[in-house]
């Protein structure tokens, strides 16, 4: 498809507001917010680099309308006239980039954080949130009372030069959509039980938010296609509202889907999840409604949001994790530049998932989320003879970014193949989506003239020899297999070595030593590897007999993995009778049983099993940084060659090294 001539890139006019294309920014929560509810500069450049780079209008998250009542940690508000100007400069540095700001206006109902100052969220009804914090059911009196609420947010929207509002009654979430769910909303009054009661609240925020902006003002609504719950609210329930939401006053609607609580997998699809997952449930939407339909969720390729505008499925994509990947992403999709988009490989990591010491969102493929001006596209100021060593995620974004600046960049890899720990990862069934990584930067690395040599192990000789004046060690991890009694003793099989293809399991009873991702994606590949049904013929080639244990030290599986991913992974195993050891230390292995101490001290062998494999993670593995030194004028560690971690500090590390040279 040529896009120069794509509806995806044709105007759309919302109301009063003609965006220049149909491609626009979803909410995202940053974690980049202040304290007082104003909109600090580094998250404002997160959305000005994005509108530079094309997008047709982007979309702040959870802008409160009272400050009281806190979203998630720091809040960005206008519930109060003093914050209009402030936002007017974000509206206008938006505005001067080619896009228009749309913020989404909430109460965060339920979900506030209010309750760790001793304060009830409130909500429809007597609820427990994520915090443990148990909401109370507002009065009719406090509903009007918000409803004015919004009605006054809205009127800041305007007059701060917005593009427009976006609403969320989405997801079971939030005031608004929770009291439209009937997970949530148990009340008896006017504002409960049917599905019209349950609407009333959503359609007297509509109806005062537009009394209080210009007739045509654009009001952006995001729902819940089918909430994908027993109980919840289905596509039924919202082709029978969405016509009185647009006789409310709604112009446009971005259809999502899922809950919360329940389905966090339905609302920020990664792994194992199709693309456009909301897209029918849009298309449907768009049957019964005379306004613009977008759909969101999991449209992480460019050409397939064309083809559906094109088809006229829906009338614009909404679009989140892609564009955090590549702010260019629409500039370069217009001429056709496909190899240049910075793909998203939905991988659920550090844009969800954030850790203590980097708590706010970052992107695993583009390090410069966070700080987009601070390290400008330009040459170095000198040229230098640069050797990586190592061809995983860490050593390939060295190279790239490196070679991009002009550096004399050549690679080594001991391998014959690029991708590191990222060949392993990716074997696990839907994590193939990861391979976009490699794909891009191994594109991008040959166009900048990066010397890649596999099959080349780095010693202390040879790059001696070489003469370098960097060199960057991206040497990555190996198998990590703590000194357990016995493991000198028997021989000892890695989930490394498994997903390596090295051996197979073709039946047989399994035990897998640790609960974390690569632990856990072993047992889901010898059980994705036992096919009951499948023909086979030859000696001892019964496949689909497999019985599996999971052995964890820790009091849960999947530690550190966002939910997304953790949730559905966790549902598999336990579905597929996986036997899960937590809270369960391993003492000592044999070639066939694992003694191992339980909680309360109590010590068992767990006995009969015909493979052990070790998960246990990995542990550094750099054999050349600290003697290259004394004759390499600039050595850099980066990722797991300095300490074993996920991919995207290999990368982040990797980047900021080959920056500074």
């Amino acid at each position: 498809m040529d896009m120069k001539n794509s509806k995806l890139f044709s105007p759309l006019t919302i109301g009063s507001l003609t965006l220049n294309n149909r491609v626009g920014m979803a909410p995202m929560s940053m974690d980049y917010e202040a304290a007082d509810g104003t909109v600090p500069k580094r998250l404002a450049d997160i959305f000005v680099r994005r509108a530079e780079g094309g997008t047709g209008y982007v979309t702040i998250d959870a802008v409160t309308i009272d400050s009281k009542y806190k979203y998630m940690g720091n809040t960005t508000a206008l519930d109060s006239d003093d914050l209009v100007p402030q936002f007017r400069e974000f509206a206008t540095r938006v505005r001067e980039a080619g896009s228009t700001l749309i913020p989404q206006v909430i109460h965060p109902g339920p979900e506030s954080i209010c309750g760790y100052r001793h304060i009830a969220p409130l909500g429809p009804s007597v609820n427990t949130n994520a915090n443990c914090h148990v909401s109370r059911a507002i009065s009719v009196d406090e509903i009007h009372e918000i409803i004015k609420q919004f009605g006054q947010a809205a009127r800041r929207v305007e007059e701060a030069g917005c593009g427009g509002i976006g609403l969320h009654c989405a997801h079971a979430y939030m005031l608004p959509g929770s009291f439209l769910s009937p997970l949530r909303n148990k009340r008896m009054d006017e504002y409960g039980g049917c599905l019209d009661n349950r609407a009333r609240f959503v359609i007297e925020m509509i109806e005062e938010v537009r009394r209080n902006v210009s007739p045509d003002f654009p009001i952006m609504l995001r729902i819940s296609g089918d909430e994908r719950m027993i109980g919840g609210n289905s596509l039924e329930d919202m082709l029978y509202l969405a016509p009185k939401f647009v006789e409310a006053g709604v112009n446009m609607f971005e259809v999502s889907g899922g809950t919360q609580y329940e389905g966090l997998e339905h609302i920020i699809p990664s792994q194992n999840k199709s693309i456009g997952v909301n897209v029918h449930e849009a298309s449907e939407i768009k049957k019964v409604v005379d306004v613009p339909v977008y759909a969101v969720g999991k449209i992480n390729d460019i050409r397939y949001a064309a083809e559906i505008v094109e088809r006229g499925l829906v009338d614009g994509v909404s679009i989140g994790r892609p564009l955090l990947a590549d702010p260019d992403l629409c500039n370069k999709a217009k001429e056709n530049l496909f190899d240049e988009i910075t793909p998203c490989a939905s991988c659920g990591g550090s844009c969800i998932s954030r850790t203590a010491d980097r708590p706010q969102c970052r992107c695993h493929i583009n390090p410069r989320v966070g700080f987009e001006y601070d390290y400008p596209e330009v040459p170095a100021e000198k040229s230098k003879k640069v050797l990586v060593v190592g061809a995983g995620p860490g050593g390939m974004m060295a190279a790239v970014t490196a070679a991009e600046r002009g550096h004399d960049v050549t690679l080594w890899e001991a391998d014959t193949q690029i991708g590191g720990q990222i060949n392993l990862a990716v074997v696990a069934p839907g994590k193939q989506e990861m391979t976009k990584w490699l794909s891009h930067l191994n594109y991008r690395a040959k166009k900048a003239g990066v010397k890649m040599v596999l099959g080349k192990e780095a010693t202390v000789e040879n790059i001696k020899e070489f003469a370098p004046e960097a060199v960057i060690v991206a040497t990555g991890a190996r198998p990590l297999v703590p000194p357990i009694k016995g493991t000198q003793d028997y021989p000892v099989l890695t989930a490394h070595d498994f997903l390596r293809g090295k051996f197979v399991i073709p039946k047989g009873k399994v035990c897998v030593l640790g609960g974390g991702a690569v632990a856990c994606e072993t047992a889901e590949t010898v059980l994705e590897n036992a096919r009951p049904n499948a023909f086979t013929r030859g000696f001892d080639a019964s496949i689909g007999d497999v019985d599996v244990t999971l052995v964890e030290m820790l009091p849960q599986l999947l530690t550190g993995v966002c939910a997304p991913n953790r949730t559905p992974l966790i549902r598999k195993l336990k579905n597929k009778g996986v036997h899960i050891n937590v809270n369960t230390k391993i003492l000592e292995v044999t070639d066939h049983d694992v003694k191992v101490q339980r909680a309360d001290g109590a010590e068992e062998w767990l006995k009969g099993f015909d493979y052990i494999l070790f998960g246990l993670g990995s542990r550094n593995y750099d054999p050349i940084s600290e003697q290259i030194k004394e004759f390499v004028p600039e050595v850099h560690v980066v990722g797991d060659a300095k300490r074993a971690r996920q991919a995207s500090f290999a990368m982040w590390e990797a980047f900021e090294a080959a920056y500074s040279l």
